[in-house]
């Protein structure tokens, strides 16, 4: 068996040659690392730091910033390649569990399509809480399936679930669809993880706010620094447009997601019995629908929010390739053919100009309804196989999508004009423009941060206070219930550190002129932005 797994498991080598070479780290990873960096260069630990995440997940990307002192492409190629080992090693440890119920070709195809979906994730899902949330629920499920005991596989399995959702809290969902998965193999492990997991997630949640009471507050502020929440104003028709258009632009983005509703009715067709085809209509559907409750909550519509949708589809593509291939001899053409067309097509229409992508949405968007649709058809009806170079050819097209250089964050949504190229250049650009104003003001002198944290990022320059980017008084210019928040005052207290030598802005994000006149007024009483150094996209302003 384990010499059969063997070439599976070398294709988790692509990734690393694909993603550690060029692609980098994407704008919201580096706000957290910027900012993790800023204030611990002025001694502050990441549990005293808020960046919009919870402790847990600062915790683990502050352990991964192993490389923090390299220059910035070697930097982020060390975090890619601790966060691709982490990937390797739960997908090993989810094919152990699987083989403990299921076949080797089917433990094998869903562990390698679920790591090699992570590893290949689209750049602006890679390292972001919800991916960080699979990886933490894929271990999980291994654990709770592969430890013989099931005490000890159920602690196991429920201290990863628990990080899991600390990682996010929104990513609970996540932890629900990997239940799930182990109940469908297992029901009694599924339910101790559940009793066990919980209490575990409880005690984290608790010692968290030990370390730092401040969490407590961050986490209760949470939904009203998210203005957009239906939390916080009501659930409007308006969101259920914002919905499909995210969920299109993902299955644009991502081929495997569009692929996911072939992949259940080749599922569906193999089963034995009606109940089991209808379990397998109704489970991945409750799955999907859980993970877009949580997008729907947030209402913020950021394609990342569907990161969990990418490994879940991937694994469903992976069992009914290798359920099919063992009753037919070969993969199926409904997923196969539509791969093909899917791999060679998203890359192309991706490729055109954002005016383009933006103004011919409806039609790419019906060419794709039209494609799964077909390939549902083909699934309804096909017995046959394909011949195994176009499966390979297109297994790789449609998993390879995402990290293609000209791949767009959406095609005709947020950050339309946002591609993995330009991302590069642009962090290349931003490098190049920030060094010489680092150099005359010097690297160690503090400052205050009126910028995104990737502007921190690059910039580097200590900034001693727990809001290095002042996400509070940047939200309070256009959300009025977070200037009465406490963490409000506090992130202004920020503004006025007598030790800065210089106020960085970047006027896209944060102009002075956004905030309240008399902060606005302190400001420029402190420091002189008619004397400002300019550095690219952000305004630097000495000390009067």
């Amino acid at each position: 068996m384990a010499r059969r797994a063997r070439p599976a498991w070398l294709l988790l080598l692509v990734p690393l040659a694909l993603t550690i070479a060029w692609t980098g780290l994407n704008h919201d990873v580096r706000f957290v690392l910027g900012t993790l960096q800023t204030a611990g260069r002025a001694g502050l630990s990441p549990s005293e730091v808020f960046v919009h995440r919870p402790m847990a997940y600062r915790l683990v990307l502050a352990l991964a910033d192993a490389g923090s002192s390299l220059p910035v492409p070697g930097r982020e190629a060390v975090v890619r390649v601790l966060a691709l080992v982490a990937v390797l090693l739960v997908a090993l440890l989810l094919r152990a569990g699987l083989l403990r119920y299921r076949p080797a070709p089917e433990a094998t195809a869903v562990a390698a399509a679920t790591g090699i979906a992570l590893a290949l994730a689209p750049n602006w899902d890679f390292l972001q809480p919800e991916w960080l949330a699979v990886v933490f629920a894929a271990g999980g499920v291994g654990a709770a399936l592969r430890i013989r005991r099931p005490v000890p596989a159920a602690l196991l399995g429920g201290a990863l679930l628990a990080l899991t959702v600390l990682v996010k809290y929104t990513t609970a969902p996540t932890a629900v669809v990997a239940l799930g998965v182990v109940a469908v193999l297992d029901r009694r492990r599924a339910l101790l993880t559940g009793v066990l997991g919980a209490p575990i997630g409880l005690g984290l949640f608790g010692l968290t706010i030990l370390i730092e009471p401040r969490e407590w507050r961050w986490f209760r502020e949470l939904s009203t620094l998210n203005g957009a929440s239906p939390l916080s104003r009501g659930f409007a028709v308006s969101d259920a447009r914002a919905l499909a258009g995210t969920v299109l632009n993902e299955a644009l983005a991502v081929p495997v997601v569009a692929l996911l509703p072939v992949s259940v009715v080749v599922l569906a067709r193999l089963a034995a019995g009606r109940r089991a085809r209808l379990a397998w209509l109704l489970l991945p559907a409750a799955a999907v629908f859980v993970v877009l409750a949580a997008v729907v909550l947030q209402g913020q519509w950021f394609q990342y929010h569907l990161a969990a949708l990418v490994p879940f589809a991937a694994a469903v593509a992976g069992l009914a390739w290798a359920r099919w291939s063992t009753e037919h001899g070969g993969p199926p053409r409904a997923l196969v053919l539509p791969a093909l067309a899917l791999g060679v097509g998203i890359p192309i229409v991706s490729a055109a100009t954002t005016e383009w992508r933006l103004a011919h949405g409806t039609p790419v968007y019906a060419a794709l309804a039209v494609l799964v649709v077909g390939g549902v058809l083909v699934a309804l009806r096909d017995r046959g196989r394909t011949w195994p170079a176009a499966a390979l050819l297109g297994a790789s097209a449609v998993f390879v999508v995402p990290v293609w250089p000209s791949a767009p964050y959406s095609f005709d949504a947020i950050h339309a004009d946002y591609t993995n190229t330009e991302r590069v250049a642009a962090a290349r650009l931003d490098e190049r423009l920030f060094a010489p104003v680092r150099a005359q003001i010097g690297p160690d002198t503090p400052v205050v941060y009126l910028a995104f944290g990737d502007m921190a990022y690059f910039f580097g320059n200590p900034a001693s206070c727990r809001y290095p980017a002042p996400v509070f008084v940047q939200r309070g210019t256009y959300i009025p219930a977070v200037r009465a928040l406490e963490s409000y005052r506090e992130n202004l207290g920020c503004l006025e550190r007598p030790d800065a030598g210089y106020l960085v802005v970047q006027p896209s994000w944060l102009a002075l002129d956004r905030l309240p006149p008399d902060v606005a007024a302190g400001l420029r009483s402190r420091f002189d932005c008619d004397r400002a150094l300019p550095a690219g996209e952000l305004t630097v302003c000495p000390r009067r």
